[in-house]
């Protein structure tokens, strides 16, 4: 079955369980504009006493159709997913305050995304340019298990507010550094961590405390294990002479825009005596180099094939690295 004929299949079938539950239930399929000018298929359900409703995407379902499970199964789970997804809007969100500012105004964020790729989505939106990228708002309205509910501020909004882009900025930015501090992790330790509970997970732990399965690791305790694959990583940036750092914040959401947060960049690389090589890796992160010796073109030839090969479409930031000079205290690419 293609593409189109599984969301038709699934519209239909989800179609017949809404109709069982609600007499005035809608199953719809549209093209949803992501990030990064990418649209995706979503099935939403619609009914006229709801002012909101999710938008579940299809394409993680069709890998899954492709795999072998069955639409019957796909179409339930989408519809426990509506109801769970309803039942949590209605506690904790009160839609009307979308519209009274100041209850609003402490939910609103932001975030940088791709300036270029984004056109048709800034035009309607208030945003301000950051060297090739934007800052844009949003509102944050709940958060779960499942993820955190947002609505992009547009123009309209701020006609409903009146209010101005320079006033949304101005609270935006200060709830965001305060809410989503920001936070660097060496790679030696993060990649470590990786590996680490990898094969924990993979492999298993027994009640004294050793990986259950032999293998190159099998014979060491867990705290043993940690201290080699550390060893092994270190031994790895050493022979690549690199240092590498992560920065987000600490929820690793959106976390790119930490490179706008006041003195995040400074200190660090005052911190480390040196100029900054900026690594756009998602628009939830990104990596530090210290240096100031870099093969750049060979950097932005990876960037641009990991953007490519190993990045979703809707978290691309950008297809170039970026360098921070200690001197200017300044960003530039």
């Amino acid at each position: 079955m293609k593409y189109e004929e599984f969301t038709e299949d699934i519209q239909k079938k989800l179609t017949e369980i809404v109709e069982e539950q609600y007499e005035d239930g809608t199953v719809v399929i549209r093209n949803v504009l992501k990030n990064n000018g990418v649209r995706m298929k979503a099935v939403s359900i619609l009914r006229k006493e709801e002012r909101a409703t999710p938008s579940i995407y299809l394409r993680q379902y069709y890998q899954e159709y492709k795999k072998g499970r069955s639409t019957d199964s796909i179409c339930k789970e989408i519809f426990a997913i509506y109801e769970n997804s309803m039942n949590a809007f209605h506690a904790n969100v009160d839609l009307t305050e979308l519209s009274d500012f100041e209850r609003i105004r402490k939910k609103l964020f932001y975030r940088l995304i791709n300036y270029e790729k984004n056109q048709s989505v800034l035009k309607d939106a208030p945003h301000f340019q950051f060297l090739d990228l934007a800052i844009v708002f949003y509102m944050y309205l709940e958060s779960d298990e499942n993820g955190i509910s947002s609505v992009m501020v547009h123009n309209y909004n701020l006609e409903t507010w009146g209010k101005t882009a320079e006033e949304i900025r101005e609270i935006a930015l200060k709830n965001t550094w305060q809410k989503y501090p920001s936070w660097i992790c060496d790679m030696e330790q993060l990649v470590s961590d990786m590996i680490l509970k990898d094969l924990k997970h993979t492999m298993g732990e027994d009640k004294d405390g050793f990986l259950a399965e032999e293998g190159s690791y099998g014979a060491y305790k867990i705290e043993e294990v940690e201290q080699v694959i550390r060893e092994e990583v270190s031994q790895l940036k050493m022979e690549k002479n690199m240092e590498m750092y992560i920065l987000s914040n600490e929820q690793r959401l959106n976390g790119a825009a930490c490179i706008t947060y006041p003195g995040v960049l400074r200190n660090f690389a005052q911190e480390h005596q040196s100029d900054l090589c900026i690594i756009p890796s998602s628009i939830h992160e990104v990596i530090l180099i210290v240096g100031t010796h870099w093969d750049l073109e060979w950097l932005n030839k990876m960037v641009k094939q990991v953007n490519k090969e190993d990045v979703d479409a809707t978290e691309v930031l950008s297809d170039h690295v970026y360098i921070y000079s200690r001197e200017e205290d300044d960003i530039s690419y």
